[in-house]
Formats: C-alpha cells, sequence, structure tokens
C-alpha cells in the first residue's frame, strides 16, 4: 500500500501532465504553506485552542491531587505577562505556531540571582539558527535581534519540537507533506490564472446579425454581462440565443483535485473539516460539536501541551521545587466536558459520589462557595454502604422481618 507522500507525489506528476504546457510552478516553503486557507486554519485552531487553556503552577498535595500556586513567580508570567510586550496567550500561541509550522520554535528564558524565572520571550523560528557542538552534542540557539546574532545554550531557552525521530531537532511538517501542499499551490496557481486571464467562458451568444453590425453585438454582449452582475437576467432580441458552456473535464478534474489537497491538509493534522467550515464533511468522532472537540483534545492538542509542560518544569523551576511537587499543568477540562447537559450530569455524579464537595463543583462553574462552610464537605448517597459491611446488614434485615408481630410492629427480644 503507497503511503500518503507517494500518492501526493503521485498527484502532482498527474497534475503537471494535466495543466500541459501551462508555465507554472510551486516552491513549498513555510511561508507559502501559510497562504493555503486549509493549512492556516489547521494552524490558527491548534494555537489558538492550546494558548486559551488555564495554565499554571501547581503542587503537589500529601494526601493526593494538586493545587494552584498563584503566589509563584513562575504562575504570574504563565497567566499576567511573561514578558512587557506580550500577553501569555500571544506567547503560547507564537511558541505552538512557530513549532507546528517549522518544526521547532523557541522561547528564551531570564533568571535572576535565585534561579527564579522572571521573563519568557518567544522568537520567530526564521530568526533562529540551531548549532550543534559535535564534541558535547550541546545544541545552541543563535538569534538574530536587532541586527545583532545572540547565541544561547540549550538551558536557557525552552525548545518546543514537531515530529522527530532524534529527539534533538524538530521536522517541520511543510517537509514531511511537500508533495500534499504542492499540489494545492499548483491548483491553485493554475485556477488564479485560468479565471484571472478570462480563459473561463460561461457560454455563448448565437444570433442573425451581420458581423458588421458591431455597436448591435455589443449592446447585446452588455446585457448577458448586466444578467451575470445585478439584473439576474437579460432581455436579448429576435434571433438571438443563449449558450451554456459547461465544465471542462479539466476543470473538473482540477477542482476534484484541489478539494482532495484539503482534506489531506486536514487529515495531516487530524483536524475535522467540519471546524475548518467544510459542513459537507462528517466526522467519525460523532455529530455533535463536542465530540469534534473532546477528540480533537485528546489526539491533537493535549500531546502538545505536555511537550510545553515538560519542558517549562525543567527548563523554569529548580530542582527542589521539583523535589517539593511543584509542576506547571494545562487545564483541558473545559473542552473535555462536552455540551451542558452532559457537564450538569458530570458534576452531579461527582458530588453524589463523594469524590468532589458542593463547593469545588461551584467553583468549576466560577461561582462562591456557599455560606458558613455549608458545601465544603463531602457527601453521599445515604443508601451507599461499605462493602464488607454488607453481610452485617443483612442479617440484621432478616432478624428484624423475624420480630415482626405481622402488624408493622417490630417486637422486642423477651429479654429487653
Amino acid at each position: 500500500m503507497s503511503t500518503t507522500s507517494e500518492a501526493s507525489l503521485k498527484d502532482v506528476r498527474a497534475l503537471e501532465r494535466l495543466l500541459g504546457d501551462l508555465s507554472l510552478n510551486a516552491t513549498v516553503t513555510p511561508r507559502n504553506a501559510m497562504g493555503i486557507s486549509a493549512f492556516f486554519g489547521c494552524v490558527r485552531i491548534i494555537s489558538n485552542l492550546i494558548a486559551a487553556r488555564p495554565f499554571g503552577v501547581h503542587k503537589e498535595l500529601e494526601n493526593g491531587g494538586g493545587q494552584r500556586q498563584r503566589q509563584h513567580p513562575l504562575d504570574y508570567l504563565l497567566t499576567i505577562r511573561p514578558h512587557r510586550q506580550m500577553s501569555p496567550f500571544m506567547a503560547i500561541r507564537t511558541l505552538v505556531a512557530n513549532a507546528i509550522v517549522h518544526g521547532f520554535s523557541i522561547a528564551t528564558i531570564k533568571k535572576n540571582e535565585y534561579a527564579q524565572v522572571t521573563e519568557i520571550r518567544p522568537w520567530p523560528t526564521q530568526d533562529v539558527m540551531v548549532m550543534e557542538d559535535l564534541g558535547t552534542g550541546m545544541l545552541f540557539f543563535q538569534v538574530l535581534f536587532n541586527g545583532t546574532n545572540i547565541i544561547y545554550s540549550e538551558d536557557e531557552v525552552i525548545h518546543l519540537k514537531d515530529l522527530s525521530f532524534d529527539g534533538r531537532q524538530g521536522v517541520s511538517i511543510v517537509t514531511w507533506q511537500k508533495p500534499t501542499i504542492k499540489v494545492n499551490l499548483l491548483t491553485s496557481g493554475f485556477l488564479e490564472k485560468y479565471y484571472e486571464k478570462g480563459t473561463f467562458m460561461a457560454g455563448f451568444l448565437t444570433s442573425p446579425l451581420s458581423p458588421k453590425d458591431e455597436e448591435a453585438a455589443k449592446i447585446y454582449k452588455q446585457r448577458v454581462k448586466d444578467a451575470f452582475g445585478a439584473e439576474g437576467f437579460a432581455v436579448l432580441g429576435s434571433g438571438m440565443e443563449w449558450h451554456n458552456v459547461s465544465r471542462s473535464p479539466v476543470e473538473s478534474q482540477l477542482m476534484e483535485t484541489f478539494d482532495k489537497s484539503k482534506t489531506d491538509i486536514a487529515t495531516m493534522f487530524g483536524v475535522p473539516l467540519s471546524l475548518l467550515g467544510d459542513t459537507e464533511k462528517q466526522t467519525s468522532w460523532g455529530t455533535g460539536v463536542e465530540q469534534m472537540f473532546i477528540g480533537l483534545t485528546r489526539s491533537v492538542l493535549m500531546p502538545i501541551a505536555y511537550q510545553l509542560e515538560q519542558e517549562i518544569n525543567y527548563k523554569c523551576l529548580t530542582t527542589r521545587e521539583l523535589k517539593d511537587g511543584y509542576y506547571t499543568h494545562f487545564d483541558f477540562k473545559s473542552l473535555l466536558e462536552g455540551g451542558a447537559v452532559e457537564h450538569a450530569n458530570y458534576l452531579r455524579t461527582m458530588v453524589n459520589s463523594g469524590i468532589i464537595n458542593i463547593d469545588e463543583a461551584r467553583e468549576l462553574l466560577q461561582m462562591a462557595p456557599l455560606k458558613d462552610g455549608n458545601g465544603s464537605r463531602n457527601m453521599v448517597q445515604g443508601a451507599m454502604v461499605p462493602i464488607d459491611k454488607l453481610d452485617d446488614i443483612i442479617d440484621r434485615k432478616k432478624n428484624e422481618t423475624k420480630s415482626n408481630d405481622g402488624y408493622g410492629q417490630t417486637v422486642p427480644p423477651a429479654d429487653a
């Protein structure tokens, strides 16, 4: 079975034969790829959704679970301002988008004398050069800033990588899927020239007019042009007849190729076409928007977020803080909870099972706790009993049944 890349390469060759001698050339680069609507849409959706998740510093509790640490200096950078010119949303979106398009991205980090991070600054990947010391295997990053090259070591940057086989340098999806992207660029380039230069012909007129009657021909032509504009219909003279020209096989095949490349691009990113505005496509994850987001979150968003969490934990938290249980965490609950009814049932089950209390459920809904601590106790349904007590309860019920006097009253034992 041929791979997607091999199939796309065959599409490129078939498309070149289809276009014939028309001089078209497409150079596949990250910048050109971002000019494709499906490609741009996938990058935008993935980077926006990850950047919009709550992200902060937490600490493991002794009895399990974790608690938000809002007073930690790193939490301020992740939630308020990573550096003076950029919000946390913009910083994370920049990191993720650069990694997706270029294969890797970096953000430099500054620390004070106490080894605490004071600034996180993402850089455009096109301004970064990765260098390796062959003797030690260490990576260094050369950043072009205001015409000056600045070199940072591995420990001074957050290094986010896309798919990689050596774990050191990520490779751009544009490189992996070059034939697929080239099909889209060639097809869109041809269609643009085809319609721009007036090659496309919707139809033609036949008439009994004399070839010398140029003025009458111009009038009829203008009437037809107006009909395709705001008028909606054309008034033709006696003997005039309009003939529609159907789409040629070349045009039809080009449109099919263009649609196929759009599907291929969405597939390579793992984004449902319906989220890109293609309402004709169905998703195998379910028919609801919530199910689409749940599938996208688990298979695409969370793996990228986990890598970013692990990199920031290692680079931005001290060894002592890591041993004390500090960690960073993206919160994806809002994308995994489903619709309003499903979320309500989920909270009800969690409260009724004693897993969370009412105040914790209200916190998830951005609501204040109940007064006087009334919602701070964990509760369970009264009928629920420990498994090891079931035999005792059954025996007690049997004894109560035997001592019943037949009138609904329990007869006390004789020695009572």
